[in-house]
């Protein structure tokens, strides 16, 4: 169960009150949208629930444990980037598997995860391709591939999609929601485009 509460959660920067009091529960498996403009604080709720900003006061709890004094690697999280963050010297195979090898898991049960989530994402037939030979949005599905084979609680998804074309953002946008309703892992989404 990843139910992800969010307590109280500020977060000021000098004098400038980039947050203040957010209350926001995310029910478990629920894909959860964050619009707002820019700078209006979405990506920096984000970082502090993964754990890549520390909130000035409040709580974040996950599944019912307080979560806010873990590490990142700790807290059963995943997160894909705008920029995609796919490492041009790796295959697509090698890419998915990364955290899982950096986790040391077994050959046999890297390989299982990597070709289930590329099967999600439409792209196992790019697995021994190098991502300098993939368009922009087969590398964002690289990206999000990579996160769900980690297998976390939750995933976190800044502006995942905003590097695309209007059309492919929309179908990539269907996509996403489709794999992660399967994959069964809470969700959220952070972006400034008003288009459904």
């Amino acid at each position: 169960m990843a139910e992800i509460q969010i307590k109280n959660v500020a977060k000021a920067f000098g004098a400038y009150q980039a947050l203040n009091n957010i209350n926001l529960t995310i029910a478990d498996q629920e894909f959860m949208v964050l619009l707002g403009a820019s700078g209006c604080g979405k990506s920096t709720l984000l970082r502090i629930i993964a754990g890549l900003e520390t909130a000035t006061s409040g709580e974040v709890w996950i599944g019912g444990k307080r979560i806010d004094h873990l590490s990142p690697k700790d807290r059963g999280i995943a997160m894909v980037f705008q920029n995609y963050a796919v490492f041009p010297h790796l295959t697509v195979f090698e890419n998915i598997g990364f955290g899982l090898r950096m986790q040391k898991l077994p050959n046999a049960e890297v390989t299982r995860r990597v070709e289930r989530v590329a099967g999600l994402m439409h792209i196992e037939m790019l697995l021994k391709r190098y991502s300098g030979e993939l368009s922009g949005g087969q590398r964002q599905r690289v990206a999000v591939a990579r996160a769900l084979a980690m297998e976390p609680d939750v995933i976190l998804m800044d502006e995942p999609l905003s590097n695309l074309d209007a059309l492919l953002r929309m179908e990539m946008r269907a996509e996403l929601k489709g794999v992660l309703a399967e994959s069964k892992t809470t969700a959220i989404y952070v972006t400034h485009d008003q288009v459904k």
